[in-house]
């Protein structure tokens, strides 16, 4: 009977050491808006972990200037791919968007960063964009690349149509997209003042904000280990009585 209840016991013992390890690997998130570091040693008042894409982006408004500077991160779909991200004066959606998209041409390790008036999805030429955009660079870090820029925002406005997407360049030049959902829902109408529409208000840079979709899933962790615990003792107390 003694030697029962010892593996009996020892039973227990595994039991509770790989529910809590359960428990523990639940608390793990994902790297957010926040973790990034830039090398040009930018900063930015705001920041989002988008919702499609895995793409983040940081912004600063300032409504005194009326200007919008932001610093859009995505990993274009193979390493020569291509990233963009736009404003569309019109509507949340590609057609109208004003675009910049940065790739590398073909035969140099440079990123250029053009700019396109998408006025249809069959002809993408480079050409002015209704914004005046300035202070235009990019960047390249373990796959990601970054678009840094300074859009002019015309007076009055509150809120912005924000498009961004990724894909391959083929022979040189951006090509097609996907049409996936991830690619059709990268779409966002970004209030100036107040963030994304409909969305929490935003933590400043630094500090923690996730979108609901990117949101940790450590929020029971404690009570869930604390009923582990309390199921443990229970089983225990349970077995010297019996045993």
């Amino acid at each position: 009977m003694a030697s029962f209840r010892v593996v009996f016991l020892f039973v227990l013992s595994l039991l509770f050491v790989f529910t809590n390890r359960s428990t523990s690997d639940s608390t793990t998130t994902t790297s957010s808006c926040k973790s990034i570091i830039f090398s040009n040693n930018k900063t930015f008042d705001n920041c989002i972990d988008l919702s499609a894409l895995k793409a983040i982006l940081h912004y600063t408004y300032n409504p005194t200037l009326s200007t919008l500077s932001i610093a859009f991160t995505a990993r274009p779909p193979t390493p020569t791919g291509w990233i963009s991200w736009a404003l569309n004066p019109k509507d949340v959606g590609m057609i109208g968007a004003q675009t910049l998209v940065a790739y590398k041409p073909d035969n140099t390790n440079l990123i250029t960063i053009n700019q396109i008036n998408i006025k249809s999805y069959k002809e993408l030429v480079p050409g002015p964009l209704s914004y005046n955009v300035t202070d235009r660079s990019a960047l390249e870090s373990n796959g990601d690349v970054t678009i840094f820029a300074t859009w002019a925002i015309p007076h009055g406005e509150t809120s912005v149509n924000t498009v961004w997407q990724v894909g391959p360049v083929i022979n040189g030049k951006p090509g097609k997209h996907d049409f996936n959902p991830d690619n059709l829902n990268a779409k966002l109408k970004l209030g100036l003042v107040n963030g994304p529409a409909g969305a929490p208000a935003l933590s400043p840079a630094g500090a923690p904000t996730k979108t609901p979709a990117e949101a940790p899933t450590k929020t029971h962790s404690g009570s869930a280990q604390k009923s582990v615990v309390s199921v443990f003792m229970i089983l225990v107390v349970t077995s010297m009585v019996c045993f």
